[in-house]
């Protein structure tokens, strides 16, 4: 175990082990990052005169929710779709440095200026205010083009409940990124109890016509594939089935916002069937049993699916797919905290 500061940053320094082109083992990482967790909790807690049992914020807070998402005990409907897709990837991509015009990073921008909008007074939610949003938030690095794109796409959207006419956002009732922990979980039509705890973080909930409507705003431009499994159909039941026990009301209505695609392709809506909530039900049952499996020995498939746009995760496939290296140490660093907040 290592840690480097850089830039006034504290990064832990570590490897993952390439097994071969469809593996990776991650125990050294997971060792390493156990041991600084518990020297900076017990550093920490001597210095405070705490008894914290976990780093809950602040320097090695972020090695702390890597160990947490990789406990078992909890997931979020991105995590558990990501895993699904590439176990090796979703690992990997913790350690990943985020560019200023990836499209993941344009699509966070997005995300951020929507939000500050549905937190405005409703007299103030005029469209034209995205615009004095994006001015302001827009990072200077990124490409603003790109994400005007979407901010005009989105000025664009009509009603979903009603695509012939304007959505007044002035009147409209809604809360803007909704994040919850669902615990005990437990879908009663489906007599099924999720294994583990979920958490959630929904884009926007809107309430209209006495119905709680779910929205997730997707960037790129998403085709009719993202309303199935292959695409956001199991985040958005997890999202119902999660909204349902917080507000104890059955929620039917589920849409995706797509401000990059063109004419009424802009919403796209889910369907919220029995039989895709049974088959959800399968697909975490699945999706549990192999997370626990893989976590038992710390190895993690790589496959060819995910999303390959980055510098650094172009580099990762190009190792995963070289037949020449095997049994190879990857080197990775995580943020630790601000090196002025070292506890060491």
């Amino acid at each position: 175990m290592d840690i480097i500061s850089e830039n006034g940053k504290d990064y832990l320094v570590s490897n993952i082990a390439k097994i071969d082109n469809t593996t990776i083992d991650a125990n050294e990482l997971f060792v390493d990052v156990m041991e600084a967790t518990s020297d900076i909790l017990k550093k920490y807690n001597n210095k405070h005169k705490t008894n914290n049992i976990a780093i809950y914020q602040g320097y090695g807070s972020n090695l702390q929710s890597l160990l947490n998402r990789y406990s078992g005990d909890y997931f979020s409907p991105s995590f558990m779709k990501g895993y699904m897709s590439n176990p090796a990837l979703n690992l990997m991509q913790n350690f990943f440095t985020e560019q200023a015009n990836d499209a993941t990073a344009i699509g966070t921008t997005f995300h951020a200026i929507l939000e500050e909008y549905y937190k405005l007074p409703g007299e103030e939610r005029q469209r034209n205010k995205l615009y004095d949003l994006a001015d302001k938030m827009i990072p200077a690095d990124q490409n603003k083009e790109a994400v005007l794109e979407y901010i005009n796409g989105y000025v664009d959207i009509k009603d979903y409940l009603h695509p012939r006419k304007a959505l007044d956002d002035t009147t409209l009732k809604c809360v803007t990124e909704h994040r919850g922990r669902a615990n005990n979980l437990y879908i009663k039509r489906l007599d099924y109890t999720i294994p583990c705890a979920v958490a959630y973080v929904a884009d926007r909930i809107d309430y209209r016509n006495k119905e709680v409507v779910i929205l997730d705003y997707k960037t790129g431009h998403p085709t009719d594939e993202a309303t199935t499994f292959n695409g956001y159909l199991g985040s958005m039941i997890l999202y119902k089935w999660a909204m349902e026990q917080e507000l104890g009301k059955e929620i039917t209505k589920g849409y995706l916002i797509c401000p990059g695609n063109q004419a009424s392709k802009k919403y796209l809506q889910l369907d919220y069937s029995l039989e895709n909530e049974r088959k959800m039900a399968e697909m975490i049952d699945q999706f549990y049993k192999n997370f626990m499996r893989d976590n038992r020995y710390r190895t993690y498939e790589f496959t060819e699916d995910g999303y390959f746009t980055s510098e650094d995760s172009k580099n990762l496939k190009d190792i995963m797919d070289d037949s020449t290296l095997w049994m190879t140490k990857i080197p990775v660093k995580l943020y630790v905290g601000e090196t002025n907040d070292s506890v060491f």
